[in-house]
């Protein structure tokens, strides 16, 4: 797999919109300060002081997305393309933990309550996930990334510096690391996921695991995770930014989990859900445009 990398200017500038009163420069100032500084290299970190975790710096590139024909247990919408990201950005090094949920939302939908504050919350919908975000965008003085009025919801794309769920093929990116693993960071499933015949069917706390090339952790296993696209087939050539397909009722899932069997775990593989399910095996990890 080809990946091509670019330098990114080294200086982000946060709008923060959809205050009752307009922000000061100051306050922009302060909410942009934090990922100003940040080291600009691949997989470099930051820890967020909005939601208490750690990001990684995921820089702009190119990759080859889906499974080679000769992948065992390939699926058939899994079908390589070209792909090009053109803008960097940050991504939580672990999926959204119950603490995290609990401590933004004011409660606990896990499941898995009982695995406690450091496993990933799980038994959350596409929409619930949606206002999240949202949430964690306004506690950061930053952009709200989704317009959602009754059930109506619109993107304001990927030039929002809010936070906001992943593209699907930002996840696959993201995941593969420029690397050509058939899970995210090695061809040995047990050594970076949770998975059926490692977990018991359970989660576990994240992290655990080893991370891949940009320092990600459970993108293979633990639970799946949901992104921004509808499902459908791929395009059938390049893609640029791609956001998925306009139209459908299903949004995509990625990663497997900790009850699902190695194949499921695969960085090619594509799950999918109606938004509003709640699955004791599907939470997310937040994203945010760099610049």
């Amino acid at each position: 797999m080809r990946v091509h990398t670019s330098p990114w200017p080294a200086v982000l500038v946060l709008l923060a919109v959809g205050w009752v009163v307009s922000p000061s420069s100051a306050q922009e100032d302060t909410a942009a300060s934090d990922v100003a500084v940040a080291d600009r290299t691949a997989g470099a970190s930051w820890s967020d002081p909005n939601d208490g975790a750690v990001y990684r710096y995921i820089p702009p590139g190119s990759f080859t997305m889906g499974s080679p024909m000769d992948e065992a247990d390939r699926n058939p919408d899994e079908g390589q393309h070209e792909v090009t990201i053109t803008r960097a950005f940050w991504m939580g090094e672990t999926e959204v933990t119950q603490g995290q949920w609990q401590a933004l939302m004011g409660s606990n939908p896990s499941r898995r309550s009982s695995c406690g504050a450091s496993c990933p919350v799980e038994q959350v919908s596409w929409t619930d996930v949606i206002e999240y975000a949202n949430r964690l965008s306004r506690k950061a003085g930053l952009e709200e990334c989704y317009q959602i009025s009754g059930t109506s919801m619109t993107f304001k794309g990927l030039a929002c510096k809010g936070y906001r769920l992943p593209t699907e093929a930002e996840w696959e990116y993201a995941a593969r690391a420029g690397g050509g693993h058939r899970y995210a960071g090695s061809d040995d499933l047990d050594a970076v996921g949770w998975y059926s015949s490692n977990a018991g069917g359970a989660t576990q706390f994240v992290g655990g695991k080893e991370a891949n090339a940009w320092g990600l952790r459970d993108m293979s296993g633990n639970v799946r995770e949901w992104c921004w696209d509808r499902h459908d087939n791929y395009p059938s050539g390049n893609a640029t930014d791609p956001l998925g397909p306009p139209g459908g009722a299903l949004r995509v899932t990625r990663g497997g989990s900790a009850g699902s069997k190695a194949a499921t775990n695969r960085v090619a593989h594509r799950g999918w859900q109606d938004p509003d399910d709640r699955l004791g095996n599907v939470g997310f990890r937040p994203v945010r445009t760099a610049g």
